[in-house]
């Protein structure tokens, strides 16, 4: 069995995030991604945007590898920073607003991903699923069943990150989770000479959210088999009725160039953790905060992020980053997006290096030392030191 400090379950940006994270710390680290692309909801899902990671006042609220993350953005693809976040005049972030984000070409990201990972010396494993899970006597996970291709393999570390986007490893270790609704809200990548929204590639390249069909108030739950089926089928229905609605003559210039890989699933499972996440957090100092995330829909107060939101509450030896940590309600739809699965990323990769060096437990890991090492590395932990 071959043995790794720290395996990380997803290649999505928040597993990016702690698999650079670790690694950067000199830890030998496994990225296992069941797909054959990173990116997760934000390239295969053709979510193409990542949202602000500026605050109130114009501040920059967020840093470190979330930073990092959205300056490579423009890499491969048609968009840039806009002038007054760095880019050169003129330049075009892909979107309208005016805080700090940038649309990217999803194969363009995911190319990106792979050169940071591949610097940083990840063992990357594509096409390889997470099936299982082993923990000792003491709650603690020790083993990971991997599946890729037609053969199993099990691998063993020092500490385990679920960055799954739905909890997966975390609920097979035996950690109490709790489902989130979703609506049904198709992204594709369109043929459009006009645009439906202010995101495009090219003149005449179009992605847009299918808001027309979208905009029912229906809800799935999405954490079965059964129920990501039922997603999955309303999900061409959508799709495929926004087409047959076009007229005739339009059809021929407008129509589908790539669909979601993925189940574009907001909020799959939550984590039960030492810390929830709750309304009323937005604009509250958090004692224990390891990162911020900004409200992307409006100028609003931003929310800080206890560590504790990290650490399942039963399960050992292990961490949630990204779209599963313990963040319930409104603040949910805060921690879900690309920006805060890259803070809480590179939270838990830090933590886990940290808490492999010093052979403890994650949960046990001094919380100001952790603080202390990501100020190091350029991250903002509190709303007042935005910048």
């Amino acid at each position: 069995m071959k043995h790794y400090d720290i395996v990380v379950c997803g290649g999505g940006i928040a597993g990016v995030a702690a698999a650079l994270a670790a690694s950067r710390k000199g830890k030998k680290v496994l990225l296992a991604e069941k797909q054959a692309i990173l990116g997760g909801l934000g390239t295969s899902g053709l979510i193409y945007i990542y949202l602000p990671i500026s605050g109130e006042n114009d501040k920059l609220i967020a840093s470190g590898i979330t930073e990092e993350l959205l300056r490579r953005c423009p890499d491969y693809g048609p968009f840039s920073m806009s002038e007054h976040w760095g880019g050169s005049p003129g330049s075009d972030c892909g979107h309208a607003g005016t805080r700090c984000l940038c649309c990217f070409s999803p194969a363009g990201y995911a190319l990106t991903l792979e050169k940071m990972l591949r610097e940083a010396d990840v063992d990357l494993r594509f096409d390889t699923s997470v099936i299982g899970a082993v923990c000792d006597g003491n709650n603690r996970l020790t083993e990971a069943e991997l599946f890729c291709g037609s053969e199993r393999e099990k691998v063993s570390a020092d500490c385990f990150i679920d960055a799954s986007g739905g909890a997966y490893l975390l609920h097979m270790a035996g950690a109490r989770v709790f489902p989130g609704e979703n609506r049904v809200t198709p992204w594709v990548m369109e043929m459009n000479p006009q645009p439906r929204s202010n995101y495009y590639f090219t003149g005449n390249v179009g992605i847009y959210p299918s808001s027309d069909a979208a905009s029912a108030t229906e809800k799935r739950l999405a954490f079965t088999a059964d129920d990501l089926q039922k997603f999955f089928k309303r999900q061409y229905e959508i799709i495929r009725s926004t087409y047959d609605k076009l007229p005739a003559k339009q059809q021929k210039e407008c129509y589908p160039l790539h669909l979601p890989c993925m189940a574009q699933v907001r909020k799959i499972a939550r984590i039960a953790a030492m810390a929830e996440i709750g309304d009323g957090f937005a604009g509250v100092p958090v004692k224990d905060s390891i990162g911020v995330a900004a409200d992307w829909r409006k100028m609003a107060p931003s929310w800080e992020t206890p560590y504790g939101a990290l650490i399942p509450e039963k399960v050992r030896g292990a961490l949630a980053a990204g779209r599963c940590i313990n963040s319930s309600g409104d603040a949910w739809e805060i921690f879900r997006v690309i920006p805060a699965a890259a803070m809480t990323g590179e939270a838990a990769g830090t933590a886990a290096a940290m808490a492999c060096s010093r052979g403890i437990d994650p949960a046990d890991l001094p919380v100001a030392d952790l603080q202390k090492e990501l100020v190091n590395n350029g991250c903002i932990l509190h709303i007042a030191d935005a910048r």
